[in-house]
């Protein structure tokens, strides 16, 4: 046996975690078996999963198994005796152990908290990382036997788990079962039936909501008219048993705080259109361990960027320059609701990788892995509340859709808050210039040469024009500024980009205020300072293009541009970026 098909049912993360699941046992019996395997290959092919291995597995290989567990035994509180079992995961211990390393973070992050504290308190935080993923080892999948861990969970966990503990002296027939499920076409469960018949076996379970989330707590039905606690029955076992396998190397879970002490969880596991098995482990061990975020769009934001950046540093260098969305393809999303008791799916979703990042040299992947730390470190530090949750909702639509447009009014969006936010002496982390270059210049389609616009002299001289008005200004000490801040240029933008008229209008007004306080500068100082006037010729240019290209689109290019800096056009305030560094820092921290 050498291929295995998985069958998308459910058009969910359920049918993924299936593959995965089965990927997890073939790498087990290569182990149990001592065998190096060539190849664990996963391919989605559309209707769906193939999985191929080298060398094959033989009836022969299967009959030398010793037995094994699929997946540990949770010890769910101090009374059980977990003595005799082979294989257990001590539940209490890891979650104490997870709350007494928060503590010690929170009690660092008082003690250390001064801009001059920063180098111990990286020091001391390195220290507490080391000891507990070392002397007091915390299980990267704890996030997911937590939810297992239910009482509505468990259960079902618990009677696979003794289909194979009660059933030891028949393990492998019960493999050969799985195997043959998954690549015999003429596959019948009537040998297995004689095999257990008046054994102690669950061949029919509940099916777990984690597990599935299209099933169960009032979405049973054509319509959700309920949200009882009942999930599906007469599930196969085999299926569910390669789910939780699945589950425990490939979920997800994190805890999103609506009120005190009420967390919504929301559920991610991520997508590949063709992995090698091994790489896919290195990308989810890693993914969970850089999580961060604590609100619903603000996670799935950071998530997506956070595994293409994995991705990019794991993918290495390519000689032939490829998508990352022709290998890792997403993230399947699920949000659950709390209800007291019991959690209910409110929320499917697929949030797929941008198609215009590549993987190619070192040169430009590391230049990416540059991009992508800024795009975490903004929506980072943007706190998610009812006044922002438009901007981050059009940043979401943007990453998952790879819209051009959908940048554009996200950054409309951005140009205000950060003039709002840098107003009122708050701390905004501003777009830098290169980035958005590299942005636009990816994005841009036949119908759409994104490169001509942000190239042409005039609009660079008018979007530096409006960095000088606003952001440059608001990023210089008070008391070295040589003019005022412009206040509502970025809503202006926004209104008059409806029409081209309006639009060149309002440029020209613009201009003619922004040359005329450089000359009345120079008039009583005797100096521009670093500013320079935007010349005749440079507004033709701005006006030849706004002719050619939708008003919309120039202007929204002029709002992202113009409220951007380059790095050398940001003054040495070194107090406030270092409060832009700590504040980023502490929104950052994740709150499960």
């Amino acid at each position: 046996m050498n291929t295995f098909k998985i069958n998308k049912i459910s058009g969910t993360y359920s049918d993924a975690l299936e593959a995965y699941g089965l990927a997890n046992l073939l790498n087990k019996i290569f182990d149990n078996r001592n065998i190096i395997p060539e190849k664990i290959i996963i391919e989605d092919k559309g209707l769906y999963f193939q999985i191929t291995i080298s060398p094959d597995i033989t009836i022969e290989d299967i009959d030398k198994l010793s037995f094994f567990s699929l997946f540990p035994f949770i010890k769910q509180n101090n009374d059980i005796d977990i003595s005799i079992y082979p294989d257990y995961f001590d539940y209490i211990k890891q979650k104490e152990l997870k709350k007494e390393k928060q503590e010690l973070i929170d009690k660092i992050y008082k003690e250390y908290k001064d801009k001059k504290d920063k180098n111990e308190r990286e020091k001391k935080l390195k220290e507490i990382d080391n000891i507990y993923q070392i002397e007091k080892y915390i299980d990267p999948s704890l996030d997911v036997f937590q939810q297992f861990a239910s009482h509505n969970n468990y259960v079902t966990y618990e009677k696979l788990y003794l289909n194979f503990y009660n059933n030891k002296d028949i393990f492998n027939e019960l493999i050969k079962d799985i195997l043959h499920y998954y690549s015999d076409k003429n596959y019948t469960d009537q040998t297995l039936k004689e095999i257990i018949k008046n054994r102690d076996f669950n061949i029919k379970v509940t099916a777990i909501q984690l597990l599935n989330p299209s099933k169960g707590k009032g979405i049973k039905s054509a319509k959700a008219n309920n949200a009882s606690n009942t999930n599906f029955n007469n599930s196969n076992w085999i299926e569910e048993t390669m789910k939780i396998l699945g589950a425990l190397s490939d979920m997800v879970c994190q805890l999103v705080k609506i009120v005190a002490n009420s967390y919504d969880l929301k559920v991610f596991v991520p997508s590949y259109k063709k992995v090698n098995y091994s790489f896919k482990q290195k990308i989810i061990h890693d993914f969970k361990i850089h999580l961060k975020g604590k609100k619903p769009i603000q996670i799935d934001i950071l998530n997506i960027l956070i595994l293409i950046k994995i991705a990019i540093q794991h993918l290495g260098n390519s000689i032939i320059k490829q998508k990352v969305i022709n290998i890792i393809d997403g993230l399947y999303s699920v949000y659950q609701k709390d209800l007291g008791q019991s959690k209910a799916v409110v929320n499917i979703s697929y949030l797929q990788i941008p198609n215009f990042i590549y993987i190619s040299n070192k040169i430009e992947n590391d230049e990416w892995v540059n991009i992508l730390d800024e795009q975490i470190n903004i929506i980072g530090s943007i706190d998610e509340r009812s006044d922002t949750i438009n901007g981050l909702m059009l940043y979401r639509n943007f990453i998952s859709t790879s819209s051009v447009y959908d940048f554009l009014n996200f950054s409309y969006w951005y140009a205000t808050y950060l003039s709002s936010k840098l107003s009122k002496n708050e701390y905004a982390i501003p777009f830098d210039i290169e980035t958005l270059n590299k942005f636009y210049k990816n994005m841009e389609t036949q119908e759409l040469n994104l490169s001509e616009i942000i190239s042409n002299p005039g609009f660079q001289a008018i979007a530096k024009a409006i960095r000088n008005s606003t952001v440059t200004l608001q990023f210089t000490p008070k008391e070295e500024r040589m003019f005022d801040v412009r206040y509502g240029i970025a809503q202006e933008l926004k209104s008059k980009s409806k029409s081209k008229s309006d639009l060149a209008e309002f440029i020209g007004e613009f201009i003619s205020f922004y040359n005329a306080e450089i000359a009345r500068n120079y008039e009583i100082k005797g100096s521009t300072s670093y500013r320079s006037t935007v010349k005749h010729e440079e507004l033709d240019d701005f006006y030849a293009l706004l002719d050619k290209y939708p008003s919309r689109l120039v202007g929204a290019l002029l709002a992202s541009y113009g409220f951007a800096l380059s790095k050398r056009e940001i003054k040495n305030d070194e107090n406030k970026e270092e409060n832009i560094k700590n504040d980023t820092e502490n929104i950052l921290k994740s709150n499960n």
